[in-house]
């Protein structure tokens, strides 16, 4: 009998982590393929997404109009600096790695490290320094 009930209270106790690993999963899972869509989609195009710009939302790079609303780059978010096209997870990181940019100079200076000319000016018009 004292078999059989450290036997069920192990099955219990499997079966509860189990769940709550799962759970993590999933949530996990969800998080990535919002964030790899975003990416995914962000280097397949390189045409402006509008959006309606909402309070929560004030920092996207485009707006009903289609113009561009530049980000601050020292404190934008993943989101924020992912909308931006062309923008993957490898510059998300070479952005954020910098940070603070104290001038568009050392701006120009550190990401034209990773890309051209052309590009980092292409990027210019979609952030701020402050």
């Amino acid at each position: 009998m004292i078999g059989f009930t450290h036997a069920r209270r192990a099955l219990i106790c499997s079966t509860l982590i189990a769940v709550a690993a799962c759970t993590a999963k999933t949530e996990n899972q969800t998080d990535t393929a919002s964030v790899t869509g975003d990416t995914g989609m962000a280097s397949s195009t390189t045409t402006t997404t509008t959006t309606t710009p909402t309070p929560a939302a004030s920092g996207t790079t485009a707006s009903t109009t289609g113009a561009i609303v530049p980000i601050n780059i020292n404190t934008a978010t993943d989101a924020e600096i992912l909308a931006i096209p062309g923008m993957g997870p490898r510059m998300l990181r070479e952005f954020k790695e910098y940070r603070p940019y104290t001038s568009i100079e050392q701006f120009r200076r550190e990401i034209g490290k990773y890309v051209d000319k052309a590009e980092v000016a292409r990027l210019e018009k979609y952030i701020v320094i402050k």
